[in-house]
């Protein structure tokens, strides 16, 4: 993961730069943004907060911190990379509804198995 941080808080984003230090590269180069507030960006954000609705909740850990980050980029960034890079762009105009219910229903479980893998293994 290649993740920038654009807090309105001082303290988290120092927090968060601390956890993440291994993961942290310029806006440009990253694939999502962690902020505690609204961004008018072209990058995925990652929201931080004590709202139900964010994708990071605060407080928080260092270990909910990581599982909080591996969901996000996992549900909410996978299926946009996996149709950009993967699958050629004919392929995706799919007419019959129930081939393109059955292809969806792999592409989650195939998906859910690496992030179980990954998860007890990383």
């Amino acid at each position: 993961m290649k993740i920038s941080v654009m807090c309105e808080s001082l303290l988290l984003q120092d927090a968060l730069t601390y956890y993440l230090k291994d993961m942290l590269v310029e806006f440009e180069d990253c694939e999502f943004v962690i902020s505690d507030r609204p961004l008018q960006i072209s990058k995925p954000i990652c929201t931080i907060g004590s709202s139900s609705h964010s994708d990071i909740k605060k407080p928080f850990t260092q270990i909910s911190l990581f599982e909080n980050l591996q969901n996000f980029y996992h549900h909410k960034l996978k299926s946009t990379k996996i149709s950009a890079n993967i699958i050629p762009e004919n392929f995706l105009n799919i007419k019959n509804p129930e081939l393109k219910m059955q292809i969806d229903s792999i592409l989650a479980e195939f998906s859910s198995k690496i992030y179980q893998t990954l998860k007890n293994n990383g």
